[in-house]
């Protein structure tokens, strides 16, 4: 367990945690980072949204280029230029929480700590939990998608030797 000074002595009051300036070096520091974090990320969603309303354009763009002797191109059908973009789209989505997450902890941390602020001091923390608590839901929803398909293999092995 690590072990944290107290500014007082009563362990109820709110004021108890100290801020020096190397915490707050610190803090500036992630808050740049933060920051620049989700610029890049806004952007790259950007990107993805042009690009998933022009992906049915390439997609049919590539069909109709195809050689005929190679047969019809399955994946120049609207159908599935439309699940491209959606599944693009989505991503997209998901993207968003985390770089609105991280830029709002950037410059909740940086208002707070050049105008010392202690409600945008609590609201920055108060993003950067949620940007936490959406990369931990994500990673354990992505690790039981994980064990479901290595499950799902391993019965399709297991059938497939049978035979």
């Amino acid at each position: 367990m690590e072990n944290y000074e107290m500014a007082s002595e009563n362990p109820l009051h709110e004021e108890t945690l100290q801020v020096n300036a190397q915490i707050k070096n610190y803090l500036s520091e992630s808050a740049k980072w933060a920051k620049f974090l989700g610029i890049v990320g806004f952007v790259l969603i950007g990107f993805m949204v042009v690009g998933a309303f022009f992906i049915g354009t390439f997609m049919n763009f590539m069909g109709r280029n195809q050689m005929p002797e190679n047969g019809e191109n399955p994946f120049a059908s609207g159908a599935f230029s439309i699940a491209m973009g959606a599944y693009i789209l989505l991503i997209a989505l998901l993207y968003f929480f985390p770089s609105l997450y991280l830029y709002q902890f950037g410059t909740k941390t940086q208002n707070a700590l050049r105008n010392n602020v202690q409600f945008d001091f609590t609201a920055a923390f108060g993003r950067l939990k949620s940007f936490l608590k959406f990369f931990g839901i994500l990673t354990a929803v992505f690790l039981v998608f994980y064990v479901a398909i290595f499950l799902m293999m391993l019965v399709f092995g297991v059938f497939m030797s049978g035979r």
